[in-house]
């Protein structure tokens, strides 16, 4: 015997409702439709009556036949989109998973069909109050009637929403708005389909019923910094930086084949479009949006309104075949983490709000990034993971030429700590205030108690604003002081972990050997076997060494440990860079990192030694990170000392990637909040090791510099007698 699956009509509410996300995405499924009929335009009407909605979607599409109608509208998951590919007029089709229409149940309870092909008019109706029981679907008729006319070809949805039945939910004015924010967000550079909404007797406020043409009010030429081009299935690439400040333009043609994660995915994503377009969101920077947008569209948008925009508009989308893929752009949706970065080095990430991105991928034969049947998104596959390094990869070069404009065209502004002490300004305004009601109360001195009113009042005023100012000023030194918080801490946090950790330390170092012989006597006895004693002895000493290793650890960190800076002293360099080492032993150890050593071990240098050890501990950490990175088969540091009592020289190189010629051009190595480990990781590094490296070697009049090198990087410490420091490095 054989039997057979026979559904009943809650598998088609289930479609409806339980794959199409919301409200918004029901329109779209119902809107990609129409454009997949080759249509012109879809028209949207919402018409209110009472406690009945109507909602018709037509559109001047190729339309269906009886027989389309009954072997693929009424189908789920019909193939037939997936199988064509393109419509007949060539668009790719939208819709090729084949529920869409069934978003029509989210909508309302009622269905009226009617569509138009080669003069003959196809009429369905479907009562969805019907589907929503245990009916099978074969007991469930629905009506089809076909007759001839003269109109034209195209399709007609008229969706009725009785919600007081509860089968559905009311439709208010904040759904439609959502749904008309999503629909001017769907299309990106299609100027043969366009979407029309009306709205009739639906607001109270009769003035809103009108009809209307979706579209987006485009920044195309409003940003401050933009990001275009293509990056290729096999990952080279080729993208176009503009600045809006100084009309730059600057190619980049490389390829990110080389990534470490790119690699280790080992998929691809297909060929992917590129448009990012940043904004500066400072006082100035959305003075330069305001006054283009006012200036080309002849608007009046104040700041808060163009600060407002640029919000609303943000975010990075994800478009296939120029319709945006859900939920990809939409607010509070960082797909690319891009606020988490941002809080790690506020100074050089873009936030998701400060961008307005889109991307373009091909189809998912093509790149492999499949649309979930829900609609929510891409499948999280490797190609995905692909797509997000891609993205990031690119943005990274945005955000790297970005900061270095504002670095460059920075104000120089008067230390934070010394404007604090500064009232200057309050002094002279003051005074003023003073000699002019000195002057009145000759002139006019029976208005004694009027001028001295006033003087209060000046005086008043200007306290107040020096409260403001220093307010800000108070703020800036907080912002200043915590740059370097998380050194401070460190030490006091190492202190505490030295203090401790010594405690049972101690204990081990001189329990351990206590136990070993012990275990010797039990053996001798005869009381444990030679195996057992062997066994546990083995494990007494590894104790006893890892003991001891962690002891002379904790004594490596004893200089960083000091929360009370220290006079200068005669140290020994050699001794030195060999303890900072120490500190990475384990490090070294796992990475399989060769360290060579070309030292001159009779050099002293009358320095703070926190102030060279904090420096060197920066730069090897910054060398053990790099030479992970190598091509070359060995990962090899190499450290020199050389000179004399008056002219020390320390080097430290790695055979790790290197760095870019124009980093050490434009001198950013050592600006705070500047980091290329974003180059190679998901995350983004703080950007403060060389920055405080550089000050640290500063502190002791020595110079921190990188020198361009063909082979990995370089850093040079240089300590001259009467040396004065240059603009490159510290």
């Amino acid at each position: 015997m054989k039997s057979y699956f026979e559904p009943t009509g809650r598998l088609v509410m289930s479609i409806g409702k339980d794959l199409i996300k919301d409200l918004p995405a029901a329109i779209v499924e119902l809107v990609k439709n129409s454009y997949d009929a080759d249509a012109t335009y879809v028209k949207i009407t919402y018409r209110k009556d009472n406690n009945i909605l109507e909602i018709i979607v037509e559109d001047d599409g190729h339309g269906m036949s009886q027989e389309t109608v009954l072997g693929a509208w009424m189908v789920p998951s019909t193939d037939y989109k997936l199988k064509k590919k393109k419509s007949p007029k060539g668009r790719i089709y939208q819709g090729r998973k084949g529920i869409g229409r069934y978003a029509v149940s989210l909508l309302g309870n009622k269905l009226e069909l009617i569509t138009i092909k080669d003069s003959i008019k196809t009429s369905a109706f479907f009562d969805w109050n019907e589907f929503n029981s245990e009916k099978k679907l074969s007991e469930i008729p629905i009506t089809i009637t076909t007759c001839k006319t003269v109109d034209h070809s195209g399709t007609k949805l008229i969706i009725t929403n009785e919600y007081s039945n509860g089968l559905v939910d009311e439709i208010n004015e904040s759904d439609v708005q959502k749904i008309e924010k999503e629909l001017s967000k769907l299309l990106s550079n299609i100027d043969d389909f366009r979407i029309e909404v009306c709205y009739k007797d639906f607001y109270i406020d009769r003035a809103k019923n009108i009809c209307k043409i979706i579209s987006q009010l485009e920044f195309d030429d409003a940003w401050h910094y933009r990001l275009t081009g293509k990056v290729n299935a096999d990952f080279s690439y080729e993208l176009t930086y503009y600045n809006f400040y100084t009309k730059e333009k600057k190619s980049f043609n490389s390829s990110f084949a080389d990534d470490k994660i790119l690699m280790e995915n080992s998929a691809s994503c297909g060929d992917v479009c590129i448009d990012y377009r940043v904004y500066d969101k400072d006082p100035h920077g959305i003075e330069v949006i305001m006054n283009f947008i006012n200036g080309n569209q002849n608007t009046k948008l104040s700041k808060t309104d163009v600060r407002n925009m640029l919000i609303d508009q943000s975010g990075i989308s994800i478009f296939r075949s120029d319709f945006r893929i859900r939920p990809y752009g939409d607010k509070g949706f960082d797909w690319l983490n891009l606020d988490s970065k941002r809080v790690q080095n506020p100074s050089m990430s873009i936030g998701s709000e400060q961008i307005n991105g889109r991307i373009s991928i091909e189809s998912e034969e093509k790149s492999g990034l499949k649309e979930k049947s829900a609609r929510d998104g891409l499948y999280e596959n490797t190609n995905y993971y692909a797509l997000q390094r891609v993205a990031n990869l690119s943005l990274n070069i945005l955000q790297r030429e970005r900061f270095n404009y504002r670095q460059k065209t920075a104000k120089k502004k008067p230390e934070a700590i010394d404007k604090l002490f500064d009232f200057s300004h309050t002094n002279e305004k003051m005074e003023k205030a003073v000699e002019k009601a000195y002057k009145n109360l000759k002139k006019y001195p029976d208005k004694t108690d009027e001028h001295i009113s006033i003087l209060n009042q000046e005086i008043s005023k200007e306290i107040q604003a020096l409260e403001k100012e220093k307010e800000v000023e108070f703020l800036e030194v907080k912002e200043t002081i915590a740059i370097y918080q998380k050194q401070t801490t460190l030490g006091n946090v190492i202190s505490v972990v030295l203090h401790e950790g010594r405690k049972p330390l101690t204990w081990y170092t001189n329990k351990l050997p206590q136990m070993n012989r012990k275990l010797k006597k039990l053996e001798d006895k005869k009381e444990i076997s030679v195996i057992v004693y062997e066994d546990l002895s083995s494990d007494i000493k590894k104790l006893d060494y890892e003991a001891r290793q962690m002891s002379g650890f904790f004594e490596r960190l004893d200089p960083l440990a000091s929360n009370k800076r220290k006079k200068k002293r005669k140290v020994n360099v050699d001794e030195k860079i060999k303890a900072v080492v120490g500190i990475f032993e384990s490090k070294i150890e796992e990475e399989n990192i060769t360290i060579e050593y070309d030292l001159d071990k009779n050099i002293m240098l009358d320095v703070v030694e926190e102030d060279l050890y904090m420096a060197l501990t920066n730069i090897i950490d910054n060398a053990v990170f790099w030479v992970q990175y190598t091509k070359c088969n060995n990962k090899v540091i190499k450290i020199r000392l050389y000179g004399s009592p008056d002219d020390v020289t320390i080097e430290i190189s790695d055979n790790g990637p290197g760095i870019p010629t124009e980093d050490i051009i434009d001198n950013l190595l050592f600006l705070p909040g500047y980091s290329r480990k974003n180059t190679v990781l998901e995350e983004n590094g703080t950007g403060l090791g060389l920055s405080i490296a550089g000050e640290a070697i500063q502190r002791n009049k020595g110079i921190l510099e990188a020198i361009d090198s063909p082979n990995g990087a370089l850093f040079r410490i240089s300590f001259r007698k009467e040396t004065n420091n240059t603009d490159e490095g510290y």
